[in-house]
């Protein structure tokens, strides 16, 4: 008798009575509502009857309902209606596929365990996890990756692929969601740009993620931090950072083209950050807002700016304009195009507002009916009121 038709008898045999009619099985019974576990090939077969064990080698198929999984070599216990694979474990399901050097499928709890060299792909190729470890779950399609966990999204835009990835200790994937949820040691990369955190959420669908636990952005040439930041994406690049309490933004611009390196930092109760090609655009700082920002050729003159509010405009990564809104206070020094100080400005109003040229100070209007402002003339020791 053929080894496999040998199998679909031992299956037939040993199927419990209490079992209704299925059309996989036409002369088996299953459940109220379940589907049965159905061993669809194996090249051989051997059993333990009074036990309910069966040892299965060579091509093992097995589906469940919606799932499907092979192996080289398997066992099944037909008590808990469980199979143990050790000869690779190859397990589909409508939302993707899982990969591993071993596995395990129990129908009652409907959990698939892979194991040793997981990996599990989505099946409309947008997204890879690794691990150590994946579990499933077919009744909510969610994933756990409890060991060595790394995922990988993939964007395409004008037939080049771009990728996010993100590493931490223990990772859990939502797929009807699309929702990954990261702890301990969180890192994540999208193009030049590096996230850390302790904990973090990645909502795939929504294209954005949040973090806490000293959550960092660094870019081309800015660093955000605080307590809890929301970094929005769209496409292949950042498109903005919020950050809540304990906010800070810092800027180290490298000398280009005869303009000088320029460092600049922000403090604030929260901070919003508008990102274009990695570089920020337009900054807001609200409450308790202040910054300072000097030339690296020049580290003893730094420029301050305080107030509620703080904006800030960019071009390049340059500082273009700068506004300081409600209590408004500012130091500014003006730079001559020998690199020596020419004077400084102290102001005070309910509004500042400062442009700049090629990141040098070039004019300052000050609002409000308490405006005040004095300027020193450094090259001469006079000052003016």
């Amino acid at each position: 008798m053929p080894l496999q038709i040998a199998a679909y008898i031992f299956l037939f045999l040993f199927l419990p009575t209490a079992f209704s009619q299925t059309p996989f099985l036409p002369n088996a019974r299953v459940e109220r509502g379940v589907m049965p576990l159905v061993m669809e090939h194996a090249d051989s077969l051997s059993a333990m009857r009074m036990a309910g064990h069966f040892f299965l080698q060579g091509n093992v198929r097995f589906k469940h309902d919606s799932i499907n999984f092979k192996t080289h070599q398997a066992y099944w216990n037909r008590n808990s209606d469980a199979v143990f694979s050790e000869g690779g474990f190859d397990f589909s399901y409508p939302r993707g596929n899982i990969k591993a050097d071993k596995g395990n499928y129990a129908r009652r709890n409907s959990n698939a365990v892979a194991e040793g060299n997981a990996v599990a792909r989505d099946s409309a190729g947008k997204g890879t996890l690794f691990g150590e470890r994946i579990i499933y779950n077919r009744a909510t399609d969610f994933l756990e990756i409890p060991e060595k966990p790394f995922a990988e999204y993939y964007f395409e835009e004008k037939g080049k692929l771009d990728t996010l990835a993100i590493r931490s200790k223990t990772m859990t994937y939502d797929q009807r969601r699309q929702i990954a949820v990261v702890a301990d040691s969180v890192v994540i990369t999208r193009r030049g740009v590096v996230i850390t955190g302790d904990t973090g959420v990645y909502n795939q669908m929504e294209g954005y993620l949040s973090l806490k636990g000293n959550p960092k952005c660094i870019m081309d040439d800015y660093t955000v931090t605080g307590d809890s930041m929301f970094v929005k994406l769209r496409g292949n690049e950042v498109e903005s950072v919020l950050v809540i309490l304990n906010a800070h933004g810092m800027q180290q611009t490298p000398a280009a083209r005869g303009k000088p390196a320029q460092h600049s930092e922000v403090f604030g109760d929260t901070l919003f950050l508008a990102v274009k090609n990695n570089k920020a655009q337009n900054l807001y700082v609200n409450v308790n807002a202040r910054g300072f920002f000097f030339e690296k050729d020049l580290p003893d003159y730094i420029n301050r700016m305080n107030g509620d509010r703080l904006d800030i405009t960019f071009d390049a990564g340059q500082m273009q304009l700068a506004e300081v809104k409600g209590n408004a206070k500012s130091l500014l020094f003006y730079v001559t195009n020998n690199r020596e100080i020419d004077g400084k400005n102290e102001s005070t109003g309910e509004s500042i507002f400062i442009t700049f040229d090629s990141s040098k100070v070039r004019r300052i209007k000050v609002l409000g009916n308490l405006a005040s402002g004095i300027y020193y003339d450094m090259s001469k020791g006079d000052k003016v009121e």
